[in-house]
């Protein structure tokens, strides 16, 4: 009897099938979500969604504010004017290349300021060099000419500057004609016994002594609340302002109400502020600066915020944090100095009004030192504005 041999098995077969299978790395269990983890999540979800919507809502007064605030660093601009800019040295060589600089200014200065402080009795004045003489603005000219009005600006320092000419358009006898008359323009004031700027006055100072604080004589503001209504006349409807504190009465017909311009009129919502003592449009306008100013700021805050939570950005976006504040801070210093110079709108001192202490006292404190002026015109003029003075 013959035997059968198998023939050996697949040793390749043989192996894998006896291969253990890999090993399977047990899941991650997610970490249990704390109620602080849940809150913190939705905070952060409902930051960003206000920082969003917030942005979207205001968006308006975002670009009415940026958009004015230009406008009121740069007046000049989208007002029709043809403008004509001109360097000095192109025009003619000797135009406007000889101006009289800072320095020497401030030296002429100082030699009537020592003549006069001379004539007093007062101490010498020397020049220091803490603070250079400098200009503080253009030279503004305007010039009327038969068809044209021209505003001239200078630099000073260079000679160079732009003017701006606005035509003159003159409205013929027919065009003038057509102007409607107010009826109760010749109405000017009334006198009414009593009014509600007057009845307070009176009443101001009893209701300090109620609430315990000293008293005294109550003064109204140069700013007194007026009365607006509509009236009729010769069946004209017309807008009329009364002023409580004198009286006044203005009036304009409400089919002649002024135009104004669309710079102007967006200048002037940047401008508009304080609530009215009615919830009139006014109101609400006062109420959307509030709402604009927490944007904003929470616009910085949330900001901020956010950035934190990406970790990438987070030494980044420090520097450029720690370098914001550092220029906001310098800005700051140097806008402080400037604004303190009491050289504004006339002279004058201390940044009060132009009443510092200049005024008061002919000996001021600055020092300040020049060579005299050679000419005879200075000391008689200074003598002669020392006698005249009471």
């Amino acid at each position: 009897m013959a035997t059968t041999i198998d023939p050996p098995a697949d040793t390749d077969q043989t192996i894998s099938s006896t291969t253990v299978p890999p090993a399977t790395k047990p899941k991650r269990k997610p970490k249990k979500k704390t109620l602080a983890g849940k809150m913190g999540r939705s905070t952060l979800m409902m930051i960003r969604r206000v920082h969003l919507y917030s942005g979207i809502f205001m968006f308006p007064w975002v670009l009415l504010y940026g958009f004015t605030g230009w406008f009121f660093n740069h007046p000049r601009m989208f007002t029709g004017d043809q403008v004509t800019a001109f360097v000095a040295a192109d025009v003619d060589s000797d135009l406007l290349g000889n101006l009289p600089t800072a320095a020497e200014t401030a030296q002429s200065v100082v030699d009537e300021m020592n003549l006069e402080s001379f004539m007093i009795g007062g101490p010498e004045i020397s020049l220091t060099q803490s603070r250079q003489p400098r200009f503080t603005g253009f030279l503004s000219y305007t010039v009327n000419a038969d068809k044209s009005t021209h505003q001239v600006s200078i630099n000073p320092v260079t000679g160079n500057g732009e003017i701006r000419t606005s035509f003159v358009t003159v409205d013929s006898d027919a065009e003038q004609q057509e102007l409607k008359p107010n009826p109760i323009a010749a109405i000017r004031s009334v006198n009414l016994p009593t009014n509600a700027l007057s009845d307070a006055q009176d009443q101001v100072p009893v209701l300090l002594e109620k609430l315990g604080l000293e008293s005294g004589e109550a003064f109204s503001g140069r700013r007194s609340a007026s009365v607006v209504f509509s009236a009729e006349a010769d069946g004209v409807p017309c807008i009329v302002t009364y002023s409580l504190a004198g009286g006044g009465i203005s009036s304009l017909r409400e089919d002649e109400r002024p135009t104004i311009e669309t710079k102007s009129f967006l200048q002037r919502l940047h401008l508009a502020r304080m609530y009215s003592p009615d919830y009139d449009i006014r109101w609400v306008w006062a109420l959307l600066v509030d709402a604009m100013f927490v944007s904003m700021v929470f616009w910085g805050i949330s900001g901020l915020f956010m950035w934190w939570q990406v970790k990438r950005t987070r030494i980044l976006g420090g520097g450029v944090l720690v370098a914001s504040v550092v220029f906001a801070a310098i800005m700051a210093i140097g806008m402080h100095d400037q604004l303190t110079l009491g050289s504004g709108r006339g002279g004058g001192g201390g940044g009060r009004g132009g009443r510092g202490s200049a005024a008061a006292e002919p000996a001021a404190e600055s020092s300040l030192n020049v060579a005299p002026k050679t000419t005879l015109s200075a000391p008689v003029k200074s003598s002669v504005a020392i006698l005249a003075r009471p």
